[in-house]
């Protein structure tokens, strides 16, 4: 049977030697041994690395629901921003109408546009968002243009507005329209040029509109009267006044003072025979008029 044996020296002098026999059966166990720690520390790194393997899978996977979970999230915010901007561009299209009897149709600015189910590609998803997003932006700089759009119409329209003759210029009674009707001087039939309102001399005559006096003084039948230019077509006349309170160049607003019932001229009572005339020529004033009542002046 093989036998050897072992020295061992230490490295301090005054310790004592030892001398250890090794035959082959030790030996034997102890490369077994030695061999049998390596296999178990192996095995130890072998199961710690899949355990960190699977975390890292597991670490992974719930990063991928959560990072899907605030996408839905955030697809669900572009879809309440695209219908907003639907529901807006609806009604721009109503004001628009109103406004100026546009019909413009906004919904050809934004694509209908249908999310496809991506499944597990998320990466498709996020580029289905993004077109969303892109829609929604072409939508919302085509509604910015169409406000300013707008703004400058209803601008345009409030000055419009504001020199159309719109109000009663007294406070009175509505006697005679504007037409054929009997003259109260000859018993004839006679076309009424304006409409007449009836009042207590020296009741206050208001500007209907916006406009600039262009005529103050006596003339035939009407007596004392005024006109005020309101726009480059329209024009109003007050006559029979008792007296005038505003002069020729003189600019005036709605609602302001500018005479006073009387009788002046061809009359037969205290009175304002009201005329709108467009180009020069009368036409009914009622058809500017804003009634509050079926015989009452109001403003």
């Amino acid at each position: 049977m093989f036998k050897g044996s072992l020295n061992w020296i230490p490295d301090n002098p005054s310790h004592k030697r030892r001398h250890i026999i090794m035959s082959s059966a030790k030996a034997g166990w102890s490369v077994l041994i030695a061999v049998g720690i390596v296999c178990v520390f192996m095995a130890l790194g072998f199961s710690i690395g899949k355990g960190v393997s699977s975390n890292s899978r597991l670490s992974a996977d719930q990063e991928y629901l959560t990072l899907q979970g605030e996408l839905i999230q955030l697809n669900t915010r572009v879809e309440n921003i695209q219908r907003n901007l639907q529901q807006v561009a609806q009604r721009e299209e109503r004001a628009f109408m109103a406004a100026a009897d546009m019909n413009i149709d906004f919904s050809r600015m934004l694509e209908q546009f249908t999310l496809e189910n991506t499944g597990t590609d998320i990466f498709r998803y996020i580029d289905d968002i993004e077109l969303r997003i892109l829609l929604c932006e072409r939508l919302a700089h085509a509604e910015q243009i169409a406000y300013d759009s707008l703004a400058v119409l209803l601008v345009e329209k409030a000055d419009q507005l504001r020199h159309t003759p719109s109000i009663w210029p007294v406070n009175g009674i509505f006697v005679s329209d504007f037409g054929a009707r009997v003259d109260p001087f000859t018993g004839a039939v006679r076309y009424h040029k304006g409409i007449d309102i009836s009042a207590n001399t020296g009741t206050s005559i208001f500007a209907p509109a916006d406009g600039t006096v262009i005529f103050c003084g006596w003339s035939g039948g009407w007596g004392l009267n005024m006109v005020i230019k309101h726009s480059d077509i329209i024009s109003t006349r007050y006559a029979h006044c008792s007296a005038i309170d505003v002069a020729v160049g003189q600019s005036v607003q709605r609602g302001d003072l500018i005479g006073r019932v009387g009788s002046t001229g061809r009359s037969v009572g205290p009175h304002v025979h009201y005329e709108v005339l467009r180009n020069g020529i009368q036409i009914d004033p009622e058809d500017f008029i804003i009634r509050a009542g079926s015989a009452e002046a109001a403003f």
